[in-house]
């Protein structure tokens, strides 16, 4: 579409020039980021997970600015509770998956939370302060989990993940000069 726009300026006098461009510059900002500064933004002197797990007394109170994937959700009579699996964060505040985690920590919420939008497995960013420690079972293993007071969280759209081949319009597996060997089971490979 942008092409079309392009084309659609090379062709016209300089008013429609400026219209076009302001329409390229409309096109191109829609397509910029929507997280918001308290999640791109760490707060200062933010500690990272296994500061605060092996010093809580130290942290209590501070902000901090975590993430990773959800596990569970529970909706209290005044709170909602995310447990978390944390992981570290990109500079734009997003986990990053394929690090190792270092833990999981509770963020508590005082509105509710919607357990159909907040399910498991989704990426969610969270600005608070730390409370303290809760000890859960996860399993039969009782697991200290860090509490966090949720000021701002940011949940991540999902990302589709297409597993498809481009494989070649069909005309092309009959080809025998077509260079892919793997498309074309007559002809070895052509390096």
């Amino acid at each position: 579409m942008l092409m079309y726009y392009l084309v659609m300026i090379r062709n016209c006098h300089i008013g429609s020039f400026t219209f076009g461009l302001f329409i390229a510059t409309l096109l191109l900002s829609a397509c910029s980021s929507h997280v918001p500064e308290t999640i791109k933004t760490s707060p200062d002197n933010n500690p990272d997970f296994q500061q605060v797990q092996t010093n809580i007394e130290k942290h209590l109170s501070q902000k901090v600015r975590w993430g990773g994937n959800i596990v569970d959700i529970k909706n209290r009579k005044n709170e909602s509770q995310l447990s978390i699996v944390a992981f570290p964060l990109s500079d734009n505040g997003k986990p990053i998956l394929d690090k190792n985690s270092h833990g999981r920590f509770i963020a508590v919420s005082e509105k509710f939370l919607e357990p159909t939008v907040y399910t498991k497995d989704r990426q969610i960013t969270v600005v608070g302060s730390v409370l303290g420690l809760e000890t859960r079972n996860i399993g039969e293993f009782p697991y200290k989990h860090i509490l966090i007071k949720m000021d701002h969280h940011y949940l991540w759209p999902v990302e589709n993940i297409n597993n498809y081949q481009d494989y070649p319009p069909d005309f092309w597996w009959y080809d025998p000069w077509y260079p892919w060997y793997p498309y074309h089971p007559y002809y070895p490979h052509r390096y």
